[in-house]
């Protein structure tokens, strides 16, 4: 994989695809292997955010999202509009978004739990079908079919991440094999960084590059990782209480463990640091629900 194209080539497109210059600005987030973020500006446009990714068919989760993040804003949901979207060099896509007011979260108050719990409740009920944008089958294909080889790479991303995971099967052996049906709209990758707030209002919600149907529990579980690490038990609590008044216990085994494997093998695939309080904020979060 080549390394994300520079700006030079990627505005000269954005300029050609929305027919007026693009003034880049700062980089947004942390880079990656295969995907990277820059804040940008156009006269008409206004203040946007562009995004590219390598490969992971991005076209056609793109193009999802443009169809049906209007649903969700149809419900009040603060989504992000994606003003353009298409191939760069290579295996190279992006996509162009306005840019939402409000600075990424870093813990949730009470009153901005509350507001959160809302949001992920409007997601219940998408009534489309998933077609293939099934993401809770997908969860449940790489917990047990070992889909994508994400086992594998959460296992070499450190022998205590190996441990953690031979933990994790024996855990979910007496719910092996269960599958959810894709019910819900789910972003499944909600940590506190993809959430807006100016104040105490919550303004947006951002990075929808995963958006499918599943369960809006995931996202509830996503986020009870990151208020793990950050050293809130009582959000986490609370988050891991709303997953399973959702799907219930067993089920809600399965979501825990696909996001720790998942933030692990992410670890592996990237190059991230980190590894060792992804290990830790798993291993409390299963003594917590053991305790329960």
């Amino acid at each position: 994989m080549s390394t994300p194209p520079g700006w030079p080539a990627i505005g000269a497109q954005l300029e050609l695809a929305l027919g007026e210059p693009v003034q880049p600005g700062p980089p947004l987030g942390v880079p990656y292997r295969s995907r990277a973020t820059w804040s940008a500006r156009a006269a008409y446009a206004g203040d946007l955010v562009v995004k590219v990714r390598h490969g992971d068919r991005a076209d056609e989760k793109t193009q999802w999202c443009e169809d049906n993040l209007p649903l969700l804003a149809a419900r009040g949901y603060p989504v992000p509009v994606i003003v353009w979207h298409g191939p760069l060099l290579g295996d190279w896509h992006a996509v162009v978004q306005r840019r939402l007011p409000g600075r990424s979260l870093t813990s949730l108050s009470p009153p901005l739990l509350r507001q959160v719990l809302h949001l992920v409740g409007l997601q219940a009920d998408a009534g489309i079908p998933a077609g293939p944008r099934d993401f809770i089958g997908y969860v449940a294909n790489v917990l047990f079919d070992d889909w994508d080889e994400v086992w594998e790479d959460a296992a070499r991303a450190s022998p205590a991440a190996a441990r953690l995971c031979d933990r994790l099967r024996g855990w979910l052996q007496p719910v092996w094999g269960l599958r959810l049906e894709p019910t819900d709209f789910a972003n499944n990758d909600l940590n506190l960084s993809n959430i807006l707030a100016d104040g105490g209002r919550i303004t947006g919600v951002i990075d929808w590059d995963e958006f499918g149907l599943g369960t809006r529990a995931l996202d509830l579980v996503v986020l009870a990782f990151d208020c793990e690490r950050s050293g809130d038990p009582a959000t986490v609590s609370q988050l891991l209480a709303g997953a399973a008044s959702v799907v219930g216990p067993d089920a809600l085994r399965c979501l825990v463990s696909y996001r720790a494997i998942g933030e692990l093998s992410h670890s592996t695939r990237e190059g991230t640091l980190g590894v060792a309080p992804r290990v830790a904020a798993a291993e409390r979060i299963l003594r917590k629900l053991a305790a329960d």
